[in-house]
């Protein structure tokens, strides 16, 4: 019986790099929060007081803040129990392409929330990219697990968590 030789290719390289990306994303968005924090409670502050007509509560804006931190984290839960139906229906790779989609619109609701004075698309958007996020998480070692060779599967399953 011949063996096939299993080697590594440049697309290879390609599709994992790519779908390693899915994991960085991970960390990023769980850690860029914290560097605009003044500027977003500023945010928050002039918004409420436009609605409120008033200056909001210590308390609410620091709640709000909290909120806008901690809903990364219940979506990427919702997402990460979300793997499976994903998989079953669409497979591991269009699976990691139609996701893409949460992340575009995460991004921008984050993005236009400002301009839209609206503390509420900053929430939503935070929780559309953890449902990404949460979703990355499960899809990207399965892929990665499936296009890599057997002799290389560890090596090239560490990338997610380096991710």
């Amino acid at each position: 019986m011949e063996t096939k030789k299993q080697t590594v290719t440049a697309s290879l390289v390609f599709a994992i790099t790519v779908a390693t990306i899915g994991s960085f994303q991970f960390g990023y968005n769980t850690g860029v929060i914290n560097a605009p924090e003044m500027i977003i409670k500023d945010f928050l502050n002039y918004t409420l007081e436009e609605r409120l007509e008033d200056h909001p509560s210590k308390e609410l804006l620091t709640t709000l803040w909290s909120l806008c931190v901690a809903i990364f984290s219940v979506g990427g839960m919702i997402g990460s129990f979300s793997v499976g139906l994903f998989v079953n229906r669409f497979g591991r790779r269009n699976s990691m392409l139609i996701v893409n989609l949460l992340a575009i619109t995460g991004g921008c609701l984050m993005g236009f929330a400002k301009i839209a004075e609206s503390v509420e698309m900053l929430i939503l958007g935070r929780l559309v990219i953890g449902i990404f996020c949460g979703l990355c998480t499960g899809f990207v070692p399965m892929y990665i697990g499936e296009v890599s060779p057997t002799a290389l599967r560890g090596a090239f399953g560490t990338l997610n968590q380096l991710g």
